[in-house]
């Protein structure tokens, strides 16, 4: 598997008024912006093909993967390390026109995917580890043939830095991984949590079969508004073709407020 999707074209409305003169995926978290760990966990897991895909309001996001900036145009210096890595690769642009769901972003790079296997990992979804996110998903993938989604296990007392979706039903298969059976839909209320309670809870995103093209296609008719991924990993789940790997490491999502302030403290305290 050498191909990899980053759906970066969201308005990033959870992170409001950040967001309002920059980027998500161009947010520092210490000292270099979220998409460049995202790229960097790829590269790391041996992935050379890249399909991001990108809004017409982000010209600064194709600016900073294609290096065509300087600082202090950014908040942040440049990588010359990352750089030259990156020019290795082959990186594709996307362009949404709408924000019109996760779902129907991934969608557009079904003639550049073709029949493989392929990465989608959420560039706003982060994973401090020895292990790179996607290397630790692709042992189970390798075993099983079958969709790998990233899982995390949420302390009572973490929940309030995490959006409310995917809130895992599960049956272990082996001991790090789960056949999952059901998975929540999105909430604008938070996740609610009993004292001592542990949440599990699908996260970032994963690998997935060219199969799953085909049921973005059977809940695009469906939907009202935006064509989100959560539907098909519903889907995936209802026939048991969908498997969770607990992640080692320490995840945040850098997509929420909470999140995100979190991510930076874990960082500056390294």
């Amino acid at each position: 598997m050498k191909k990899a999707i980053i759906p970066a074209a969201g308005r990033g409305t959870r992170l409001s008024p950040l967001t309002d003169y920059i980027p998500k995926e161009l947010l520092p978290v210490g000292q270099k912006p979220m998409i460049q760990y995202t790229l960097e966990m790829y590269m790391a897991s041996g992935i050379d093909e890249f399909f991001i895909i990108t809004s017409p309001r982000k010209p600064q996001l194709k600016n900073f993967i294609t290096g065509n900036w300087h600082p202090p145009t950014l908040p942040f210096e440049k990588d010359s390390e990352f750089f030259r890595r990156l020019a290795k690769c082959y990186v594709v642009f996307i362009e949404q026109p709408r924000p019109d769901g996760v779902a129907d972003a991934i969608s557009l790079t079904r003639d550049f995917v073709g029949s493989e296997p392929f990465a989608c990992v959420m560039p706003d979804c982060l994973l401090f580890s020895e292990t790179p996110l996607l290397s630790q998903l692709l042992t189970a993938f390798k075993r099983y043939q079958k969709c790998t989604i990233g899982a995390i296990r949420i302390p009572y007392y973490d929940v309030y830095r995490f959006g409310n979706v995917g809130i895992l039903k599960t049956k272990y298969i082996d001991l790090d991984s789960v056949l999952i059976t059901a998975l929540s839909d999105k909430s604008s209320e938070p996740i609610c949590a009993n004292r001592f309670e542990i949440i599990e809870k699908g996260f970032g995103g994963g690998i997935y079969l060219p199969h799953y093209f085909d049921i973005i296609e059977e809940v695009r008719p469906l939907s009202k508004g935006e064509v989100d991924d959560v539907p098909v990993h519903q889907i995936l789940a209802r026939r048991g073709e969908l498997i969770g790997v607990f992640l080692r490491g320490f995840p945040f999502d850098a997509g929420n407020l909470n999140g995100f302030r979190a991510a930076v403290r874990f960082v500056g305290n390294r």
